[in-house]
Formats: structure tokens, sequence, C-alpha cells
């Protein structure tokens, strides 16, 4: 019992998925370099990490990625502002983790990025659109008047913001192991979580970037990310990194075919079982099977059936009094708790191609009663 599926009932989406990783320096060796040197190339001389020449890699990094970011034809990676020169910013001197592509796929899933700097005992993060962050917000932190509850911070394109802490919760009277703190920055009063406060090195950091409204103050920036070639690109505003842990998760773009299965009343309702169909045989014939791994070769008889057909009347053996036909399913099936009329149940679904090769198998969960005068839907759902 073959059924054709209309192209209507059959879609096809596309979604993303995502795989977790944890690599480290002993796989992938950082490559530091100056992005600054302009003494041509000596082939004899030059500086070789892990078998690459780091003058010319340093040289085509600065190039491709940081040279042309105002041109959207030529831009590599995301930005959140295109032009914006203070998101992509190199310094002098930089350090490159290159991850293949086996491991990133079409991509690093942006977010995903906690890269471990253990030379140092600091941790990064990405925000999303290209930029490595402290893993908990960073800032600068310019100077904190405890006598006025002023604070003034500076964020990562220089810009400055003057903040007031609220009364009663000043710098001296934060409870360092909870770490809340009220404060405000232009007309809004937010809580925030303080993490640390490092005097000699002049920044702050919280457990979340300040959000406050009106104000856009941006996070200290460590380097930066191109989500599409796996390439993490450290500049000389994070301390020197040779040792790391990286955790990050990959993108692989999948397929899903969809496809409504409809049987009509009546459809796929005939019973298998002897005793149920009336079936026409022309005859029969010997095939051959091809040897394969847990299969033995040989022939197999294949029997040939012109018709098959429901039996239109069922009698009980044991009181021939009690029977039933096809016809009065509507009257009597609300006293068929045992299935007497013999409809079959669903248990397992094939789909075929046109050429008639099967290439799915669909198992229900639960066989189901295929009920002779109802529609019965089934949805199936396979990844391509």
């Amino acid at each position: 019992m073959l059924k054709t599926i209309p192209k209507s009932s059959i879609s096809k989406r596309a979604f993303q998925v995502h795989k977790s990783w944890t690599v480290s320096s002993d796989d992938y060796p950082v490559i530091s370099g100056s992005f600054t040197t302009e003494t041509a190339f000596d082939k004899e001389t030059a500086i070789t990490q892990n078998g690459l020449y780091t003058y010319p890699l340093f040289k085509s990094i600065k190039s491709k990625y940081y040279d042309e970011i105002s041109n959207p034809f030529l831009l590599h990676g995301v930005m959140e502002n295109i032009g914006e020169r203070q998101e992509r910013v190199i310094g002098t001197t930089g350090y490159v983790i290159s991850l293949p592509q086996k491991k990133y796929g079409e991509g690093i899933d942006p977010k995903s990025i906690i890269l471990k700097d253990l030379t140092n005992g600091s941790e990064y993060s990405d925000d999303g659109f290209g930029n490595i962050t402290s893993r908990f917000a960073k800032y600068t932190l310019s100077s904190i008047n405890l006598e006025t509850n002023e604070i003034v911070i500076v964020d990562s394109e220089g810009e400055v913001f003057t903040g007031t802490l609220f009364e009663g919760s000043g710098i001296s009277s934060i409870d360092m192991e909870v770490g809340i703190v009220k404060m405000t920055f232009g007309s809004d009063t937010d809580t925030v979580y303080v993490m640390s406060i490092d005097f000699q090195e002049g920044t702050i950091q919280f457990e979340a970037a300040l959000e406050f409204d009106g104000q856009d103050i941006d996070q200290l920036r460590f380097g930066n990310i191109i989500y599409s070639e796996g390439l993490i690109i450290l500049n000389d505003t994070a301390t020197q990194v040779s040792s790391y842990v990286l955790d990050f998760k990959s993108t692989k773009t999948i397929s899903e075919l969809e496809i409504l299965l409809t049987a009509k009343a009546g459809e796929f309702n005939v019973s298998q079982a002897p005793s149920a169909v009336t079936m026409e045989i022309s005859g029969s014939y010997e095939t051959e099977i091809t040897p394969d791994i847990g299969i033995i070769g040989g022939t197999e008889k294949i029997t040939v059936v012109d018709d098959i057909q429901q039996t239109p009347y069922i009698s009980g053996s044991y009181n021939p009094s009690i029977s039933g036909s096809w016809d009065d399913y509507n009257t009597s099936a609300s006293y068929d708790p045992t299935g007497s009329y013999l409809a079959p149940f669903i248990s397992t679904i094939g789909i075929y191609d046109k050429d008639g090769d099967m290439i799915a198998i669909a198992k229900l969960p639960k066989p189901i009663k295929n009920l002779p005068d109802y529609d019965m839907n089934f949805l199936v759902r396979l990844d391509t």
C-alpha cells in the first residue's frame, strides 16, 4: 500500500546547531608578533613560530582585518558599528590563536568564547560583535571621591562618565563578599555588582556590563575575534598570553525535511491478516539475493499479488450467529473494544523516493489504530 506525497505537503527549513569545544595552548599555540615592523622581510633573519614567519603573518592580519574596516565591501568579520575605529585596535604587539575549520565549522558561535589566560590568571569573553572583552565587565576607574560619593569611569573609547554612588552605599560600605552597590549615571539609578577594584591598575570590574539609560558606557576591549575564520587576535592591552584554555561553540547549518502524510478515511485500512483479506495471486518467481555483511547470498521466492481486497463479511467461529460487516462500523464501533473489525494499527511509516528506494523509516512511539471513518495525519521530520 503506497501513496504519492504531493509537493505541497513537503517543506524544508534550515537551522543552525552548535557544538561545545575545549582546546588549549597545547593544541593550538599562541603566535605573537609585531604590527608595526616596517623593515623589509629577510627570510634568513626573519622570526618564525610554530613553522610560520611572524612578519608576513602579522602584516597580512593588519591589512585584512584592520585597514579597511570603513568599507563594508572589504570588511572581514562583524562589527557593531562599521568604521568605528575603537572597535578594532591592534596596538603594537598581537597574540593570535588560530583554530582549524574542523573545530569551528561555519564559524564560532558569538558570545560563546571563554578564554582563560593561564599565564596571568585573566579571563576573557566576546561581546557578540567581534570584540574580546574581560569575562566580567571591566572599565578604567579614573577616580572615586568618598566625601561626595562621586565616581568617574572611562570607557574603551576614552569617553568620561561621572556617576554618583547612592547615599548610604558609598564605596567604604560595600560588602565585598556580596559586592552590591547602587549607582546613578545621568537620570538612571541601578543596582550593580562589583567584582573587583584594582587601584594599582586603575580598573573596576562588574558582574555585567553597565547599562544606564542614555549612557553608552563601553567596557574595555582587548582584541577581536573573526568568527567566520576561527581567529582570535589579542592586542597589547592584554598582558602577554602564552598558555590558555579556550571554551567555545562551533556552528553548523543543517536542514530539516518536514513531510505531512495524510491517510484519508478508508485508506491504508486493509488488514494483512489472512482471514481479513482476499488476494488474487498470479504466480511467483525467484530473485537473487546479493550477499552483504550479515546477509547470506542465494535466492528468494517473490509472490506476485495482482489484487488485495478486504473480506466483506467476517463471522465468529465460536458463535456463528454473531457477525459483522465493514458497512456497519459506524453503528457498532463503540462496542468494539477488542478491535474485532480488524482495523490495522499503524506502527511504522516508510518513505520512498521517486525510484522506489526507501530513504527513511519513521517509527511511532505507540501503534495507532487506523479508524476507517476518519482522516489521519502524520508529521514526519528528518535531518538532511
